[in-house]
């Protein structure tokens, strides 16, 4: 191996983030143990950097040795029950202080200047479920019963994250909470929604130009919302019922359209972009008047031609159409470059503790992990896109390191714990 991928990631995570002196502000709520909060931290988030797939193999690895070479000689390593008892009564906050650090960080470092697309900040908002169950349920589970008359149970978490260009970070999340007070309904995702960009503009303040959503948040509700923290709303329009969606394509179809352009791939590969675009419409609320704008795609490939429509409305009264149209399709990047990502490859969708606390504890974990590596990956790593270079790749060559590494090497996330 001629570069030291483990090295060089560990340099650089403590060196610009201080994760080693943010490990050791993380406590847990136990009375007292034999393994320090801080190799617990540790060996559970270079698990999850390494894309674990469950506590099973977490424990293998602790049999093995295999973080013998990454963490101080005579340092005791947890077993797997010590691990998921300090991860069930773990101090969220703490945790969370660690990941307003890694992203405040990476805004000081202007990792965003140059905006996200087109030079404006663009965040997308969107609700994932992590795993369900007939036969598991904490406190903080939410339901639903199927026609057969099963229950299920589930958690569910709204998630803020960067898209447009690398690295895409999860800014933050928020999980829904279960039926109470008396109500026989789980929190909506929009009720969470909202939570969650309070709480992101207290930490970060301006933390994106534009939050880009899908038909969910067609609402006033939401846009008002967006509006009050100076920012400005780009929503997915489906539903043909709505008064503005009547009212826009009946004006529309009295003319031609207001841009066309054509964005070519290959010589027989090609989409034509036509887009009719008005200003001054209302929402439901009054005091709320939005952009709607048409888009219709005429997809050539060879011999065969397709149609798509879509609409959005927005707050954003200057921003051009062909940037607002690149941003109706890069929302897709919280599914493919965020959910898709960590589900497949860092195995969210999996339930590797349920406990009301544990839960959020690893889903936290799971995106200080995620956030880490793409920031190692397109900040670090020169030309790490342009040399179509693997994440699983550099990930599976940090695993092979912690085995061939050299005895007297000292991580240097230890130095401050």
């Amino acid at each position: 191996m001629n570069k030291s991928y483990l090295k060089q990631l560990f340099t650089y995570i403590n060196k610009v983030y201080d994760i080693g002196e943010k490990i050791n502000t993380l406590k847990d709520k136990r009375v007292k143990s034999q393994v320090k909060i801080s190799t617990v931290s540790f060996v559970v988030l270079f698990g999850f950097m390494l894309q674990i797939r469950s506590f099973n193999r977490l424990d293998h690895w602790f049999e093995r040795g295999k973080f013998k070479k990454v963490v101080p000689k005579k340092t005791k390593i947890p077993r797997i029950d010590t691990v998921r008892r300090c991860l069930s009564d773990f101090d969220l906050d703490g945790l969370k202080n660690m990941h307003n650090h890694i992203v405040k960080t990476a805004i000081k470092n202007k990792v965003f200047r140059n905006g996200t697309i087109d030079g404006l900040k663009v965040a997308a908002i969107d609700g994932v479920e992590l795993f369900e169950s007939t036969k598991k349920c904490c406190d903080k589970c939410l339901s639903r019963v199927h026609k057969d008359g099963v229950t299920h149970y589930f958690h569910r978490s709204v998630v803020c994250s960067t898209v447009g260009s690398d690295p895409h970070l999860i800014l933050g999340q928020e999980m829904l909470e279960p039926k109470k007070d008396g109500s026989n309904k789980d929190e909506g995702e929009i009720t969470g929604g909202k939570r969650l960009i309070k709480k992101l503009y207290k930490e970060f303040h301006h933390f994106a130009d534009i939050i880009v959503a899908d038909a969910l948040y067609c609402n006033s509700i939401w846009i008002k919302e967006v509006i009050s923290i100076g920012m400005d709303a780009v929503v997915r329009v489906k539903d043909e019922r709505l008064n503005i969606v009547k009212d826009a394509l009946a004006l529309f179809k009295c003319r031609q359209a207001d841009r066309e352009w054509i964005i070519k791939k290959t010589n027989n590969n090609y989409r034509i972009i036509k887009v009719w675009d008005e200003d001054g419409f209302e929402m439901s609320d009054s005091s709320i008047k939005v952009r709607f704008i048409k888009f219709v795609e005429e997809v050539h490939s060879k011999d065969k031609v397709e149609f798509k429509e879509g609409w959005i409305i927005t707050t954003d009264k200057v921003t051009p159409v062909e940037t607002l149209y690149k941003i109706m399709h890069k929302r897709w990047d919280i599914e493919n470059n965020a959910f898709h990502q960590l589900k497949t490859e860092w195995h969210l969708d999996h339930c590797f503790l349920h406990s009301p606390t544990g839960v959020e504890t690893v889903l936290m974990f799971i995106v200080i992990a995620f956030n880490l590596m793409q920031l190692y990956f397109f900040r670090c790593i020169r030309g790490f896109r342009k040399k179509k270079m693997l994440q699983i790749n550099i990930i599976e060559d940090i695993r092979d390191e912690r085995f061939i590494i050299e005895d007297n090497w000292n991580n240097p996330i230890f130095e401050k714990t």
